[in-house]
């Protein structure tokens, strides 16, 4: 017997799992706790918003988290134990997990700040359970207080694995590299510019997390996505004792080390990072260079990448927005590569060593390359003739994420901002509305 569901009343799902109370809602779904009639067990049901059933990036990325979860077996990963479809068109895909008692770090954080010692063990558990997925080839991506658990017992769950990247070839096209997919406040250097993420990639939010239990505050906040993702590419955190809060020294080191803008300079892997964090002894491993263990990790911007760029020097406004155009939107995010990869600028130039003869008597210098400046009246034009004008100037777009790609559109942003100069074959970025769009807000 199949119910239709609707968000205020409870349903029966396969004759088996009956709803009995909404516990919870995302940008994928809702989450039910429910009663299993036939093992008699309380489970967590999570249905795919019906929104999302005709998006078929949505309908992989759900697919992808009964895969991921599934394909784990850890005390501290939430267990899935079966999955399907709601007969109804177009089918709604819903998931049936371990039910987990207790509250999410990020309501904890909220409600009741963690001890120094239980934001250590929080950690810990989620450590536990990446070094699991890792081990499975899976990348979380999205490791941030709101994805883990901590039950009324006090062990961890880490939850949702629905962006986890998987590195069996199954997932291009969704979670590929050259577009960011995660959430601003925890995303990693290289995860924002939308390069290749690694292990190495979920110690960055494992240590972006840590430093919030510990602090009570983001690592980073900026007034935008935008500026959040420029941070963490290009600047230091608050030292936690500017903050007044006093670490022990070797759960400052760890913080540091985990939070260096290379994945070289963090830790191998998460069972290397639990290991220092839960010793009681003076660690002996070295930080990188340039870092302090009493302060945050002031690391030069030149090491945020090790890429060899052509002495032309960077232009500040359209590095900074171009590099960060990997995180529109609030929360989590995806966004075209185009925004990151034909951005010359959104990386630093490793600085050179070697000094350039100067001209001879006569000779000339390279000539600059020519540049124009972004068109001033491109806001309330249609993207048709938005995109004819930049075309016109042998500039590319890119839409951000919301957006609609319908020609008729109407451009209500772009960046960078009207007037920077851009070279040839650049990208803006667009973001557009339909009045459609005016009239669902």
């Amino acid at each position: 017997m199949q119910y239709p569901l609707h968000d205020a009343w409870a349903g029966l799902i396969d004759d088996r799992y009956a709803l009995r109370q909404m516990i919870g809602r995302g940008g994928m779904g809702e989450v039910w706790a429910a009663d299993d009639l036939v093992l008699h067990r309380t489970v967590a049901v999570k249905l795919m918003h019906t929104r999302l059933t005709v998006d078929e990036v949505a309908q992989s990325r759900f697919q992808r988290e009964v895969r991921a979860a599934a394909s784990l077996n850890h005390p501290c990963v939430a267990a899935v134990y079966d999955a399907g479809w709601l007969p109804t068109v177009p089918p709604r895909p819903f998931l049936v997990m371990e039910y987990v008692p207790g509250h999410t770090a990020a309501e904890r954080l909220r409600s009741a700040p963690p001890s120094t010692q239980e934001a250590v063990g929080w950690v810990a558990g989620t450590l536990e359970a990446l070094a699991c997925a890792h081990a499975a080839g899976l990348v979380h991506r999205d490791i941030k207080p709101a994805n883990v658990m901590i039950t009324t017992d006090g062990l961890v769950k880490v939850m949702d694995f629905g962006i986890a990247h998987i590195s069996d070839g199954h997932d291009k096209g969704v979670t590929g590299t050259g577009s960011s997919v995660g959430t601003a406040a925890y995303m990693s250097p290289e995860q924002a510019q939308g390069r290749p993420v690694d292990a190495r990639s979920d110690l960055y939010s494992t240590g972006c997390m840590l430093y919030e239990l510990l602090t009570g505050r983001l690592p980073f906040t900026g007034n935008s996505p935008f500026a959040t993702a420029y941070q963490h590419m290009y600047e230091d955190p608050p030292a936690p004792r500017d903050l007044g809060v006093h670490l022990p020294p070797h759960v400052q080191a760890v913080l540091t080390r985990a939070m260096a803008k290379s994945p070289d300079d963090r830790f191998a892997d998460a069972t290397a990072m639990r290991g220092a964090l839960v010793a009681h002894r003076r660690h002996g491993f070295a930080p990188p260079q340039g870092t302090t263990l009493t302060g945050a990790p002031p690391f030069p911007e030149e090491r945020a990448t090790r890429v060899r760029r052509s002495s032309r020097k960077p232009r500040g406004p359209r590095r900074a927005a171009l590099a960060t155009a990997a995180l529109l939107g609030a929360g989590a995010v995806a966004v075209t590569a185009a925004a990151i990869t034909a951005a010359p600028d959104a990386t630093h130039a490793e600085p050179s060593t070697q000094t350039s003869p100067s001209p001879s008597a006569g000779a000339s210098t390279e000539p600059t390359a020519p540049t124009v400046a972004v068109p001033g009246n491109l806001v309330g034009k249609t993207l048709a003739q938005a995109e004819a004008d930049l075309a016109e100037l042998n500039l590319n777009i890119a839409l951000t994420p919301r957006s609609s790609s319908v020609g008729t559109s109407t451009v209500m942003a772009t960046i960078p901002s009207a007037g920077t100069r851009l070279s040839r074959g650049d990208t803006v970025l667009l973001a557009t509305r339909t009045d459609t769009d005016d009239q669902a807000d």
